[in-house]
């Protein structure tokens, strides 16, 4: 009897720390990868290749209301409004995104840092394609996300 204990309790213990391993797995997202940028200037030209990553858009903001809330990390660029080709030698880098929704011939500049955010788009598919450029609007790095805004049911619609 005692034996049969000692099994049920390994065994519950396992499966415990295997969901709580899968649960804090599923719960990374793009900011989770994020490493701290440098501080100190690098003057020997050893920064590490700049990196984008992308998250799809939160669920539920999507599914309840139609908006994309767009979470990403730049690793190894630092994203502000500094443009030109002064700028190029600065360290750490220094760089802002493009943003190009569904394929369109402009892009918006964004050097924020915060979640893209889009609102008001059309039920059906959509593709955003996130460039990272340095500060003379050449590119780092890129990532596209695909998502689908659903149609609204009859009682959104009436609101």
């Amino acid at each position: 009897m005692q034996d049969n204990s000692l099994v049920k309790w390994i065994f519950s213990t396992t499966i415990t720390a295997m969901l709580l391993c899968a649960i804090s797995a599923v719960a990374q997202n793009a900011t989770d990868a994020c490493r701290p940028a440098h501080v100190i200037p690098l003057t020997d030209g050893s920064e590490p290749p700049a990196k984008i990553i992308i998250d799809p858009p939160l669920v539920g903001p999507l599914a309840s209301r139609g908006v994309a809330i767009i979470q990403y990390c730049a690793q190894n660029v630092h994203l502000v409004p500094v443009f030109g080709p002064n700028a190029l030698a600065v360290s750490p880098r220094v760089g802002h995104l493009h943003v190009r929704l569904d394929d369109a011939s402009w892009v918006w500049a964004d050097a924020s840092g915060n979640p893209i955010i889009l609102m008001g788009l059309p039920p059906g598919s959509h593709k955003v394609l996130i460039e990272l450029e340095d500060a003379n609007h050449h590119n780092l790095d890129k990532g596209t996300v695909t998502f689908v805004v659903p149609e609204k049911t009859a009682s959104e619609k009436q609101q």
